[in-house]
């Protein structure tokens, strides 16, 4: 009989590896639409929801939670960059309580579920949109005590083979989720926490007005579907307005996919905002679509009070846009991020190593980057492999180079992944993969110097934050940045004068 679950969030840990670093993270989200799903039909059912973002020693705190709550049931979700982290965790459960159900869910279990069923470290995982499934998976385990293997939407082991259930159809209809409950959390628990909009996670919320993706990147979870599903305008707004009412919170990270698809309900939304709200700073550090932008979006972004935006273009090689399936108009975007640099703090997404790339194709991208004077955070990764996904099949890669791709998903920070380099492309043919790891630090050079301490880019782009935030917020937007806890009034007067 399950009556007490705990969930958790399993994120990188905090350890000397990035004491020293800027520490982001999230609210859990996911896991609190599962508490609200399940207690809207299960009321009786108690929970517990641990964040490890929230602890500096994430397994004590887990032992404790198990010892004193005593759970029938553990769920775990994290995403794939923190796959380690999720090992450390369900090894700690198994130990805390050997024969306790223990079940995955979130991208990092969609994507690897096979390795991580094979592997034991859960007895049965949820793949894509959980709140359903959850309370399926809950209903048979209320009648029997045997781990069910039938659920729409699992995977599980049966007799030593892994079985792949039917597919759960996506929730058409949002409205019908309960919000998420944010009373499962303490939010002062995430003081000295960044949030993704680079700002403090312990007075912000994050809402998610849609789920789902038309485009087909490959590098993407797509975890909510190939089809924009949205909430109505009002449901967003009557979350919106419950945190402001309860909790005091005025600002709101938006989690969408792609938050501006289609342009018509996103209107909808921004104006209901400005109309219905007090005032309020919205923020969308998911990475907007930046083709389907239009003056008329930039006027309700300002009015409905956004603060900052990402925007994603990763390569402006258009025969790379066809292949990562992203097909973005690179002349529609360039003209829409112009713009709205000039208005909001705007982080500029780009990735170099791309099979296929050639040199000259990755310095076109960091040209066309060094084109946007009043960026405040222009971002370059090196593209990661993730098992399962479009790119690893494409590449086709053997169990050993599997194996030492997995390896260099450890780096965590977007310019840590230039140090020490362990590039994929170092395991593939130079007609697969032409770019090797000597080229990404020469490609590195070109960054830095045209684009990252670009002095022009510097001046024009503070002007942009202080428009936005007083000389507290600023420093703590370079702390974040430049990943410096200690950024201080003599490293910005220094930065100023580069």
């Amino acid at each position: 009989m399950v009556s007490k679950i705990l969930l958790i969030d399993v994120d990188i840990f905090r350890n000397e590896n990035n004491a020293g670093a800027v520490y982001y993270s999230h609210h859990p989200v996911g896991l609190l639409y599962l508490v609200s799903a399940v207690r809207e039909v299960y009321p009786d059912i108690e929970f517990r929801v641990f964040h490890t973002s929230t602890s500096n020693d994430p397994l004590k705190h887990i032992e404790s939670l198990v010892s004193t709550f005593n759970p029938d049931l553990v769920g775990l979700r994290s995403l794939s960059i923190a796959k380690e982290p999720f090992q450390m965790v369900a090894e700690k459960i198994r130990e805390l309580k050997p024969g306790i159900l223990l079940v995955g869910g979130g991208p990092y279990t969609s994507s690897s579920y096979d390795d991580i069923l094979l592997n034991g470290l859960v007895d049965i995982a949820v793949i894509g949109e959980g709140e359903k499934t959850f309370v399926d998976l809950l209903d048979q385990l209320l009648k029997s005590d045997k781990i069910p293997v039938d659920v729409k939407g699992t995977a599980v082991i049966v007799d030593g083979t892994l079985k792949i259930n039917e597919p759960r159809p996506l929730i058409s209809d949002l409205d019908a989720i309960p919000f998420p409950d944010y009373n499962f959390i303490n939010l002062e628990d995430y003081i000295g926490i960044e949030n993704h909009a680079l700002q403090d996670a312990s007075c912000s919320a994050f809402i998610l007005s849609s789920r789902g993706c038309p485009f087909t990147c490959f590098y993407c979870h797509q975890l909510f579907g190939k089809k924009v599903r949205r909430r109505s305008a009002g449901n967003v707004i009557a979350e919106m307005r419950e945190h402001i009412e309860k909790r005091g919170i005025s600002d709101f990270v938006f989690l969408d996919d792609v938050f501006n698809v289609p342009m018509t309900e996103s209107k909808k939304l921004l104006k209901l905002i400005i109309d219905e709200l007090p005032p309020v700073r919205i923020n969308f550090p998911n990475g907007l679509r930046a083709d389907l932008i239009d003056e008329e979006m930039l006027d309700l972004f300002e009015k409905a009070g956004t603060v900052e935006m990402a925007l994603a273009i990763e390569s402006v090689t258009p025969r790379l846009q066809k292949m990562m399936g992203k097909n973005l108009n690179i002349e529609k975007a360039r003209v829409a991020i112009e713009a709205a640099s000039r208005r909001f703090i705007t982080r500029v997404f780009f990735i170099i190593g791309f099979p296929t790339e050639t040199f000259e194709e990755a310095m076109d991208t960091i040209r066309f980057a060094a084109s946007f004077e009043h960026a405040a955070q222009p971002m370059l990764s090196v593209l990661r492999i993730y098992n399962n996904s479009k790119l690893f099949n494409l590449l086709e890669p053997t169990r050993e180079q599997a194996i030492a791709m997995s390896e260099q998903e450890k780096k965590v920070l977007h310019l840590e992944m230039f140090d020490d380099i362990e590039f994929y492309g170092d395991l593939f043919s130079d007609e697969k993969v032409p770019l090797k790891s000597k080229d990404l630090k020469e490609l590195l050079y070109f960054w830095m110097r045209d684009v990252f301490i670009n002095q022009t880019r510097i001046m024009k782009s503070h002007e942009v934050l202080e428009k936005h935030f007083d000389k507290g917020k600023i420093l703590e937007f370079y702390r974040n940045v430049f990943n410096k806890p200690k950024f201080n009034e003599r490293d910005l007067q220094r930065l100023l004068k580069v």
